[in-house]
């Protein structure tokens, strides 16, 4: 029987966030934020492929 000290699984703590029960590679909240950020990207780029203006 593992003991809390020793445990046989290594303990998980996702530093993006703060979620215990997966580490930072297998974030779903920042893969969500990832493919979030890129569709922004694509809707800033004109269709010659300029980042446009901002206001």
């Amino acid at each position: 029987m593992a003991s809390m000290l020793n445990p046989d699984t290594p303990a998980k703590c996702c530093s993006y966030c703060g979620g215990r029960d997966h580490d930072f590679e297998e974030c779903p909240k920042r893969k969500a934020d990832a493919e979030r950020e890129q569709e922004t990207a694509r809707k800033d780029l004109n269709p010659a492929g300029e980042r446009l203006p901002s206001n």
